[in-house]
């Protein structure tokens, strides 16, 4: 009722793995697991959600009265190697990955690894990811990664990428996490667009 009330008619679902998965194994089940729990939402509330797998679904269910539930990946990890994961995991309801966390991971570096960097960027791996996601409509999340990371992606993508949740480091001088303003205007020339998150630290 309160999201209806306030206009919330299309929220991201946010499937996030953390990256201790990463260590343990086990990140694939864990995004099953979190898929599944919007699943639920939908098959218990089924006049009020669904989920939106693209810009049209989510039109129509709206035009319907209910909230659309898109889902996104935070922290590729789930994909675990595997570029037919991608596929999957976009039929299953993912719309955009952001390409790690907190963590590298096999497909590029993160933001807050602030000593020996993994793969100085995006690995082997990681740039057959971008270019599969542009293959298959997944959005290239950019918002955590390393500033290397960030440029090689703008390198690869074929298509606008996203940061889904990132803020100007012109506020937060030295904190990698957020874009500095020569990135913001890269990720304007790329048509993509930069969203402003609100927290503590």
């Amino acid at each position: 009722v309160r999201a209806k009330e306030g206009g919330i008619d299309v929220p991201f679902m946010a499937i996030y793995v953390p990256a201790t998965y990463q260590v343990t194994g086990g990140a694939k089940e864990k995004a099953e697991e979190l898929i599944a729990i919007v699943e639920r939402i939908v098959s218990d509330h089924p006049d009020k959600f669904e989920i939106a797998h693209n810009v049209a679904d989510a039109e129509r269910i709206v035009s319907e009265g209910k909230i659309a539930l898109p889902m996104g990946m935070e922290n590729g990890a789930p994909l675990e190697g595997d570029l037919s994961n991608l596929k999957y995991f976009s039929e299953r309801g993912i719309s955009y990955i952001t390409l790690t966390h907190s963590e590298d991971n096999d497909i590029c570096d993160s933001s807050y690894n602030l000593g020996e960097r993994t793969h100085q960027g995006l690995s082997d791996f990681g740039r057959d990811v971008v270019a599969e996601m542009n293959r298959v409509g997944v959005m290239v999340d950019i918002s955590h990664v390393s500033d290397n990371a960030f440029y090689q992606v703008m390198d690869v993508t074929k298509v606008p990428a996203i940061a889904s949740h990132s803020s100007c480091r012109h506020f937060t001088p030295g904190f990698e996490r957020n874009m500095n303003d020569d990135m913001i205007k890269r990720l304007a020339e790329n048509g993509g667009v930069i969203q402003i998150n609100f927290g503590s630290t």
